[in-house]
């Protein structure tokens, strides 16, 4: 379970967006979001003080993720991959330890990793 915790959703496809947040809200977790580009993705990270995790696809309507991973990893906001498609080549040097998962994914792998994740750094304080 991800009881109480705060995980940001970036995902372009609507259907795909929607679903990954019903996933986090039957695991208990708080989906925040979800963005569906760079900018609105970057936005979130800048106003919400409380996340705990991010889930994200690798190529939104606005180009690639890597900003948004950038500013993840500068608040030290562990993040799960989920794409249809490979994690290019300069994500992976700058993000070795990213986890990548390939769409599609069954829903407890999703919600273990991300527990992992987040059990790795502990919550946010404000959270729960």
């Amino acid at each position: 379970m991800l009881t109480g915790c705060h995980v940001l959703v970036v995902e372009d496809e609507a259907l795909v967006a929607e679903s990954l947040c019903e996933l986090l809200t039957e695991a208990e977790g708080v989906p925040v979001g979800p963005a569906s580009s760079v900018r609105e993705a970057r936005q979130l990270i800048k106003t919400d003080p409380s996340l705990d995790a991010a889930l994200l696809d690798v190529n939104l309507s606005d180009g690639s993720v890597t900003p948004v991973l950038e500013a993840l990893n500068a608040r030290g906001i562990p993040t799960v991959v989920y794409t249809g498609s490979v994690v290019p080549e300069d994500v992976r040097q700058r993000h070795p330890d990213l986890i990548a998962l390939s769409k599609p994914v069954l829903p407890a792998r999703l919600i273990g990793e991300l527990r992992k994740l987040i059990g790795a750094m502990g919550p946010h304080p404000s959270a729960g």
